[in-house]
């Protein structure tokens, strides 16, 4: 449910290349000063529905609204509010972090003084006159996020803007973000990370097959993605006894192959089950955390979306 007046509306928008149908008419409103998500694996459909938010593809049918404007009929006046990142940049090897800054700001008419600022935000100040070629992988995404954020625009268009992103990327980005919600700026923006997902986004909406399954609070989902996480062990032994201990102590054993021992359990569970596995003589050599994946997370919502489509 949206709270504040919508910025984004997508109506029953569908996208197809050839036979292919990349999206498969899909509704989505996105409020003013929201962080939206959207989730899904390879191939869902997140880049098609950013691309035409971005008009850089028009829908084959439906359209997208941009504060009421049809991004395909007045694409000049819906991109005049966009800021786009693309899920790869590329940057002149032997131009300066600080030129590249430069030119873009004089593109969008941009003060000088906003250069300085972008490079201090992404913690490039240090590194502004040297030549991008130099640049690691972690310190081009932050210069790509840097142009991305020069001018300050109603609403924000990033695919998968962690992408090769370092630790010091992510913590700025996440500060940013929560600045420009604080304004009153819209961001909606593509992950592969659940984790730093829920640390930043509102809600989240999955694409699967190109089909809109899940939309909902990221509080919401957060509770999904803890319930389904699995603990992975590497034991020195195991047996029916160190596993019954495990199940007794609060986990659902999932899988076992040999000393590796997969479960689901309620994090504050977690070190309770490891404890009675090494007390009934399993000593753990060995402890992982994994995301769950897509199929255990949409599974229901996918199945409610394909019965529902099946009756209509």
């Amino acid at each position: 449910m949206i709270s504040k007046e919508s910025i984004l509306k997508l109506e029953e928008f569908q996208k197809s290349f050839g036979q292919v149908k990349a999206v498969r008419g899909i509704d989505l409103e996105v409020g003013e000063g929201e962080t939206l998500a959207l989730l899904g694996p390879n191939g869902g459909g997140k880049t098609t529905v950013l691309r035409a938010i971005a008009g850089l593809h028009s829908p084959s049918a439906g359209r997208v609204l941009i504060n009421g404007s049809d991004v395909s009929a007045e694409p000049d006046k819906a991109k005049a509010v966009v800021s786009y990142l693309p899920q790869k940049t590329t940057m002149p090897g032997l131009l300066t972090a600080r030129e590249i800054l430069a030119f873009f700001a004089r593109l969008r008419g941009e003060p000088k003084a906003k250069v300085d600022g972008m490079l201090d935000l992404f913690a490039l100040e240090e590194d502004a006159d040297r030549f991008t070629r130099e640049f690691s992988g972690g310190m081009l995404q932050r210069l790509s996020l840097a142009v991305a954020f020069l001018k300050e625009v109603p609403l924000y268009v990033l695919d998968e803007p962690t992408l090769n992103l370092d630790s010091l990327g992510n913590r700025r980005l996440r500060n940013h973000l929560k600045t420009l919600r604080a304004k009153g700026m819209t961001v909606i923006f593509s992950s592969h990370n659940l984790h730093e997902t829920m640390r930043t986004a509102d809600r989240v909406a999955v694409l699967v097959g190109g089909r809109l399954v899940v939309v909902e609070d990221a509080s919401v989902f957060r509770t999904t993605v803890t319930r389904e996480t699995k603990v992975r062990v590497v034991l020195t032994a195991t047996s029916e006894s160190i596993l019954a201990a495990a199940r007794a102590a609060g986990a659902e054993i999932t899988d076992r192959n040999g000393r590796h021992v997969h479960f689901r359990a309620l994090p504050n569970r977690r070190l309770d089950v490891v404890k009675a596995i090494e007390e009934a003589g399993g000593a753990v050599e060995e402890f992982h955390t994994e995301p769950p994946d897509w199929d255990a997370l949409v599974r229901p919502h996918f199945e409610a979306t394909e019965r529902r489509e099946g009756s209509s």
